[in-house]
């Protein structure tokens, strides 16, 4: 996905230990919301800047190791340097400081790292690193430990889909949809909207990247309504917009063309391709699949020093097609 990563968290604060004041942890937790939201804030307008950010508070002795190196995760997500991102969030789930802290970004970090594995096609270390969230989110009753699951619980079902465990993954599908569907019917935040988003386009693309497109066919409507009321939303900037609609419109055009229903496939393709999205690194990967598997060699041909280019930028200089093997995930 583009770098559209905004933090989504709500700080964990651990409990009085030791004789810690009400006031110190009340202190502790303004300190924790103003860090986050000036890093939310870099992050929508240049990520790069949230390296200072996190520099300046290293600097500072404000925030622990694990802390910055997520943050600076987050950075180098959206400036698409993924090798990084693997990097900063394996150091940044080192111990048990992020889980007892700050449990959220725990579950985010494991979320992030399994997404930036995928690119690499390395599954394992992908499905890896989304058990390890999902192992304690599952014992996690609030309502941001039940979110975390389902998140976590599609992070495990498209890895094991990629490692060609459909069963298994089809069970993790349909819970986490469900699960995150009915949060976002009783509590219609844009960031609950665009998780659902976010998990029925993952889904069609599980389906769209190992061959299943009548499969990928099912989905597609409830990934459709889904980015409908995503985009509805008066808190969805354009760049989502045009992130979701051009993603879908593309995978929608990978299971025509593969159905054999070429002509709506590049009337699907050539929509997507007149938005700003088409220019993106994520909306490169997807050309080029589509272009890959409509068998549209010329076209192909230009984009593909773009998709080389990525594919060094992304750690997988083997890669010929596609630096992302295919696989498309969306990241939030």
């Amino acid at each position: 996905m583009a770098a559209t990563c905004a933090l989504l968290v709500a700080p964990v604060v651990s409990s009085c230990i030791g004789g810690t004041s009400a006031d110190k942890q009340l202190e502790r937790l303004s300190q924790i919301r103003r860090h986050d939201s000036l890093v939310e804030a870099e992050l929508k307008v240049n990520p790069g800047r949230v390296l200072l950010v996190a520099d300046s508070l290293e600097a500072a002795g404000a925030e622990g190791g694990e802390l910055l190196a997520f943050y600076r995760a987050l950075a180098y997500h959206g400036m698409g340097q993924k090798v990084k991102v693997e990097e900063l969030c394996e150091k940044a789930l080192e111990g048990d400081a992020l889980l007892n802290d700050r449990a959220e970004v725990f579950y985010h970090a494991c979320d992030l790292l399994s997404t930036t594995r995928t690119y690499r096609e390395d599954n394992e270390g992908a499905l890896a690193a989304a058990q390890k969230g999902l192992d304690v989110a599952k014992e996690d009753l609030t309502e941001k430990g039940r979110h975390w699951m389902a998140v976590l619980l599609h992070d495990v079902g498209y890895s094991e889909m990629r490692l060609g465990r459909i069963d298994e993954a089809e069970k993790c599908f349909s819970q986490a949809y469900i699960a995150l569907s009915q949060i976002a019917a009783s509590n219609q935040t844009y960031a609950n909207l665009q998780t659902v988003a976010r998990v029925a386009y993952n889904i069609v693309d599980a389906y769209n990247s190992t061959g299943q497109y009548d499969k990928a066919r099912a989905w597609i409507e409830s990934a459709t309504d889904a980015v409908k009321l995503l985009v509805a939303s008066p808190e969805c900037a354009q760049d989502v917009k045009e992130d979701y609609i051009g993603g879908l419109a593309i995978q929608k055009a990978i299971m025509l063309v593969r159905t054999g229903h070429r002509v709506e496939a590049d009337a699907a393709y050539d929509e997507a391709m007149k938005m700003d999205y088409a220019e993106t690194d994520l909306g490169i990967v997807e050309r080029a699949d589509y272009l890959e598997k409509a068998e549209r060699w010329d076209d192909l041909a230009v984009l593909q020093p773009r998709v080389d280019s990525l594919s060094r930028l992304w750690g997988n200089a083997d890669v010929e097609v596609s630096p992302a093997g295919n696989a498309e995930k969306k990241q939030m």
